[in-house]
């Protein structure tokens, strides 16, 4: 039986690091930790379309994002102040954490859709088999046709006026 899990991915934009809101995080003391946290909870919160929780009942707090981030709990209570202030994060009821821009970064797919995905890849990179090779045909048009009819039945005027009859 083919194993089929479910991946979230986050998309980034070429120009996420040159958003005016990260520009200022980065440029702040400590300003790429800042940076590295917000990446990680992006990650954390993609499963969850952007609420940062530990399940449906349980919001992260400062502590465990400290935990699972890898980082002091006091840097990560000032860089949570900051993402607010920059408007990268909102707290919702009951101290939910919900990151703002994410809906315009996840993606997610599975293992299935995978490997649909490189077979249609490789399918596309295939010449087509000779017998669907398109062949150019030139299609005259309607103005083509009642050209070259004028021509003909003008010769054809011309034959009976001077007396010579078409050739049979």
């Amino acid at each position: 039986m083919a194993d089929n899990r479910k991946y979230y991915y986050l998309k980034l934009k070429e120009s996420y690091f040159d958003d005016d809101a990260i520009v200022l995080l980065e440029s702040m003391p400590d300003g790429i930790l800042y940076s590295n946290i917000l990446l990680k909870l992006y990650l954390k919160s993609l499963k969850n379309g952007g609420k940062l929780q530990l399940d449906e009942n349980i919001p992260y707090t400062a502590q465990m994002i400290a935990t699972l981030t890898r980082q002091q709990v006091g840097t990560v209570e000032r860089a949570l102040g900051i993402f607010q202030q920059l408007g990268l994060v909102e707290q919702l009821h009951g101290g939910l954490l919900y990151m703002t821009d994410i809906e315009l970064m996840i993606g997610q797919s599975s293992t299935e859709a995978e490997r649909k995905r490189a077979a249609r890849l490789a399918n596309k990179a295939l010449p087509p088999p000779p017998d669907k090779r398109r062949t150019f045909v030139r299609h005259s048009s309607t103005r083509d046709r009642d050209k070259e009819r004028d021509r003909y039945r003008d010769r054809k005027r011309e034959r009976v006026r001077n007396g010579t009859s078409p050739r049979p």
